[in-house]
């Protein structure tokens, strides 16, 4: 007996782990800085630099890049910056895990806090969020018939699942420029800088894995006359990775995450510092799929011979639906007394959080936060930069049909829009357009046939059968297990009963005729 297979690739979770890791760390103030005065604003990155398996653990080794602006004592310049990174090794259990996995590593940046000891001494502390997950592509094998009749009657039907491509992290880089307006002056050296990414947005063609968006970089720089001069511009982009084994995927799931920016100024053809040059890197994690409709053999047996399918379960993973929600935050909000009233706004750069998930019966609930970051200048010449950082709540239920216990999601958040606008000096509101994205699955747990066992017919068990019987249709009964266990074929009870269709009413009344031979 042959049977014939079909190959179906899928992905296996083998573990998923969530850390945390706390960061304290004190910062001297170069000799070649002023003093401190007081902070305005700070900023973080987290940086994995090597990630190492071993007994069943990975071990993380990274940094906490920071940067500080803030007012110094300095005559001329009362705006300044410094920057500084305090590195961190973490270890991570997790069972199953060997030397040749390559695990999926996300980290989140969720707070730094930046404080004041004294004039030459600030202390630096965070919480970085580590999620960890291990998976590797496994096939499994599903047999679809058995290649030559030779008077076995197979039991068909007919499955939709999903059978995995490629599932693969890549990088995508985003190289930008922006060229001084001849209104601005030359630049020095840049103080401060931050890129919002906005409207990140993907897909595919063919091959290859289209990444685009919008950055919404500012700079502030010192410029050659000792002034204070900031940029703010939108830039578009769309770039393009090669994803291999891909051409138009049914189904594709693309999580592309910011995971380092560099700005730096650069002179133009003419020799003058004009230009600032924006380098951001993306790590993008993509799993492609395409949908299979195959024959899955349920069953087997023969007339003139035994035969025992042997079996086992397997998952197989089909397609639920995908849904995209859009969400829209927004507040008015008041400077405390204490704080310098608002002249201009320079920037604002937002960060969107999900803090929850919960399966509802209409769906996903999403929990989470919009946190604003909002530079301006203020009236006084003194000190001419101040910060802001608002936080907006927000809860959204992405609707998924016929959600179940079985459902497992992937989810996407972005921001699409955010503006701030200035109502007077101590007055603003924040508006936002969010976007969260899910990709719902359905995991079916199956019966498989994986081999089959032939034995003689044993002859006693056949005669002791009745020859001739009538038979009453059961609710949503199959003809062909009442055949099976009656020892004849679907065929054969069709014309004996003259029916036209496979399909019977409960209650209907046939006449079954045992076969004691091959069909």
């Amino acid at each position: 007996m042959e049977l014939k297979k079909q190959i179906i690739k899928k992905v296996k979770n083998k573990g998923k782990e969530f850390s945390q890791i706390t960061l304290d760390d004190d910062y001297i103030v170069k000799d070649s800085k002023p003093d401190v005065i007081k902070i305005i604003h700070s900023q973080g990155n987290v940086s994995v630099e090597e990630t190492r398996i071993n007994s069943g653990a990975v071990w993380i080794n990274g940094r906490m890049d920071f940067m500080v602006l803030y007012r110094s004592d300095d005559e001329y310049n009362k705006t300044e910056v410094l920057s500084g990174a305090i590195p961190f090794q973490e270890k991570i259990s997790m069972d199953g895990i060997n030397e040749v996995d390559q695990p999926q590593l996300i980290t989140e940046l969720e707070d730094l806090s930046v404080g004041l000891i004294n004039s030459r001494k600030l202390t630096i502390r965070c919480v970085i969020n580590v999620w960890l997950m291990a998976e590797e592509e496994e096939e499994d094998e599903l047999v679809s018939a058995v290649e030559k009749s030779g008077g076995y009657q197979q039991k068909q039907s007919e499955k939709e699942m999903l059978s995995l491509i490629s599932a693969k992290k890549d990088v995508c880089r985003v190289k930008k420029e922006i060229v001084l307006s001849n209104s601005k002056p030359n630049i020095r050296r840049i103080l401060w800088h931050s890129v919002d990414v906005r409207n990140l947005d993907n897909g595919v063609n063919g091959n290859k894995i289209q990444i685009q968006g919008e950055l919404y970089p500012t700079v502030l720089y010192q410029s050659e006359e000792d002034q204070l001069e900031w940029v703010d511009t939108m830039l578009s982009f769309s770039e393009e990775i090669e994803a291999m084994g891909a051409d138009n995927p049914d189904v594709y799931w693309i999580k592309p995450i910011l995971t380092a920016t560099e700005v730096e100024a650069k002179n133009d053809s003419d020799g003058e510092c004009r230009k600032i040059a924006i380098d951001m890197t993306f790590e993008v994690y993509y799993k492609l799929w395409k949908e299979e409709k195959i024959n899955l053999l349920e069953d087997l047996y023969a007339l003139d011979r035994e035969i025992v399918p042997k079996k086992e379960r397997t998952l197989l993973t089909c397609f639920r639906m995908k849904n995209v929600a859009k969400v829209r935050v927004a507040d008015t909000f008041t400077l405390e007394n204490n704080q310098e009233k608002i002249l201009q706004i320079c920037s604002y750069k937002g960060n969107v959080r999900i803090d929850r998930a919960t399966i509802t019966e209409q769906g996903i609930s999403f929990e989470g936060i919009l946190q604003v970051h909002i530079l301006y200048l203020t009236a006084e010449d003194n000190f001419p930069l101040a910060h802001l950082e608002e936080v907006l709540p927000f809860e959204q239920l992405v609707e998924v049909d016929r959600i179940t216990e079985n459902t497992w999601y992937e989810y996407r958040e972005a921001i699409d829009q955010l503006q701030v606008n200035l109502l007077d000096n101590s007055e603003y509101e924040i508006k936002a357009l969010l976007r969260i994205a899910v990709l719902a699955f359905e995991e079916e747990s199956i019966e498989k046939i994986c081999d089959v066992e032939e034995t003689e017919e044993n002859i006693a068990n056949l005669m002791e059968r009745p020859g001739l019987i009538g038979y009453v249709v059961g609710e949503q009964e199959d003809l062909w297990d009442v055949a099976k266990a009656y020892h004849t074929t679907v065929a054969d009870i069709m014309e004996t009963n003259e029916l036209k269709t496979r399909k019977l009413k409960p209650g209907t009344k046939i006449i079954i005729v045992k076969s004691v031979s091959a069909c």
